[in-house]
């Protein structure tokens, strides 16, 4: 084999190596734990007036894609289960109804606040998804949700290759819009307006974890 061939046959591979390295420079996955800390929802039944969720570890997995020099597109998933008790209606303890599953899917924006070779990256997030709540008790099916989030954190890069990743999060879920908020009247142009009332359920949680780059 010549000189001639030799340098094509690098130049070749250069070209057909340099996609693939830049693509894959572009690419992070974040296993992490943490703690979430839950809500609770007001009821209308004949048995309990509200129910709290109870605070306990999250996990989860983010896959996420860096764009550019600042921004960064990420699915994440989040797992929690927690005990969840009801307030009765007449008063007295709570007593514990279930344990509530949790699994949020979120589509999430980041901003960085330094260029990604930086060993230290802040950055904020905007997330936009949504979380199947189930309950471990006969006769209660699970439901499927809308869920946003906002959140701030940072990265460390260790190395090329491998970094850690500290975040917190408020990630509040709709449950329901209910009729009895009462009525809103205008008091320039007149008439009134049955005024709803949205439901949350809310949460918030720290987590840290470990980032594979490639």
């Amino acid at each position: 084999m010549n000189v001639k061939t030799v340098v094509l046959v690098a130049f070749a591979s250069l070209l057909f190596l340099t996609p693939v390295c830049v693509f894959a420079q572009n690419v992070e996955i974040t296993g992490y734990g943490g703690g979430q800390i839950n809500g609770g929802l007001d009821l209308s039944t004949t048995l309990f007036q509200r129910i709290e969720v109870g605070n306990s570890a999250n996990y989860g997995v983010i896959l996420g894609y860096l764009v550019g020099e600042r921004g960064g597109l990420e699915f994440q998933w989040n797992r929690n289960q927690a005990d969840t008790t009801a307030e009765p209606l007449g008063g007295g303890p709570s007593v514990k109804v279930f344990s509530l599953n949790s699994n949020q899917y979120m589509g999430n924006f980041l901003l960085h606040f330094s260029d990604r070779e930086a060993k230290l990256r802040p950055f904020a997030l905007i997330g936009l998804g949504a979380n199947h709540l189930s309950a471990d008790r006969n006769g209660v099916n699970g439901v499927t949700k809308f869920a946003w989030a906002l959140g701030a954190g940072a990265k460390y890069n260790a190395g090329k290759h491998f970094g850690l990743r500290g975040q917190i999060r408020w990630a509040p879920t709709y449950i329901n819009t209910t009729t009895n908020g009462g009525y809103w009247c205008d008091p320039f142009w007149g008439g009134c307006w049955v005024s709803g009332e949205t439901h949350y359920l809310f949460e918030g949680d720290f987590t840290g974890g470990i980032t594979f780059r490639f």
